[in-house]
């Protein structure tokens, strides 16, 4: 490999590890060689005696380890391949006058998100506040899941009770009452007997 070749390769490999680092200060607050998760060295750790090719191994490995630990991650690559896949096939001039078409798009983006910087923090009392009150919540919450509980409990207890008042006192006097009537016809029929054997 010539030299040229071979400083260009050191350069895009370094640029590529940089801004690895940047996406991994984003999602995890720190550039430093691991992540929460995993305890894989980062490219940065490397020496510069190292071959391009172990270079781009270890760039490709750590790449890999910090999109199996973030799910947004893997969503946006799956993403942007899915769109490369899905690209028409146009040439340079259709994409450009495409991309020259949605130029204010961006640059209206590029003001909003601009304009997002000056806007002031929320007050950090409030934060604060509803931090303090964050015990009360739970509290609230776990008498609210024990209150629900009780009241299911009640309403088991309030159906086998009335199943049993059904049963006793419906079912029961019914059949009490079907007691009472055939006693009471047999007794007449006692009656309309001796009655004919007096007359």
């Amino acid at each position: 490999m010539s030299s040229v070749a071979h400083d260009t390769a050191l350069h895009t490999l370094a640029a590529l590890e940089q801004r690895l680092q940047r996406v991994r200060f984003l999602l995890y607050g720190t550039s430093t060689a691991t992540d929460p998760d995993t305890n894989v060295e980062t490219p940065a750790d490397t020496t510069v005696t190292q071959s391009i090719a172990s270079r781009l191994h270890a760039l490709q490995s750590d790449f890999n380890s910090l999109l199996s630990n973030n799910k947004p991650a893997q969503e946006i690559v799956a993403l942007q391949s899915q769109l490369q896949h899905e690209s028409p096939d146009m040439t340079q001039d259709a994409l450009a006058t495409l991309v020259l078409s949605h130029a204010p798009s961006y640059q209206a983006t590029a003001a909003r998100l601009t304009s997002l910087q000056d806007l002031p923090l929320p007050d950090p009392s409030s934060s604060a506040a509803l931090i303090h009150l964050l015990p009360r919540l739970q509290r609230a919450a776990l008498r609210q899941e024990n209150q629900q509980q009780s009241i299911a409990q009640l309403r088991h207890q309030s159906l086998a009770l009335l199943a049993r008042w059904y049963d006793s006192a419906i079912i029961g006097m019914d059949d009490c009452w079907t007691e009472w009537e055939a006693r009471l016809m047999h007794q007449e029929k006692l009656v309309r007997r001796a009655e004919a054997d007096e007359s």
